[in-house]
């Protein structure tokens, strides 16, 4: 399972997402996109963030299945009609172990 951070910008004097975004994005999701879960990042900076886990073999899949089940919702739903897609990546993490005495390589 991946999760794809997918970047929203508002439009101008907008400053919520539309409610229910989350479900807006789903009933335009495609079952072979196997997007299992939503999470709304609605006050992340620069812009709100969807969190898309799904499922998928790579993780370029991952981002290009993200990316089409928004901007299918961006296309067809006249609440996000003004809405733009700026990003869909899979956020990278630094995976080194910490101690209390700070990083181990």
């Amino acid at each position: 399972m991946y999760l794809v951070h997918v970047g929203l910008r508002r439009p101008r004097r907008t400053t919520e997402l539309p409610a229910g975004i989350r479900e807006l994005v789903l009933s335009r999701a495609l079952p072979r996109e196997r997007i299992e879960h939503i999470s709304v990042h609605p006050h992340a900076s620069p812009h709100p963030v969807l969190g898309v886990y799904l499922l998928a073999d790579r993780l370029e899949e991952a981002e290009e299945r993200a990316e089409q089940a928004c901007r299918r919702a961006l296309a067809h739903c006249p609440q996000l009609a003004r809405w733009e897609l700026v990003a869909a990546q899979v956020p990278l993490l630094d995976v080194r172990v910490t101690s209390s005495a700070g990083f181990l390589d």
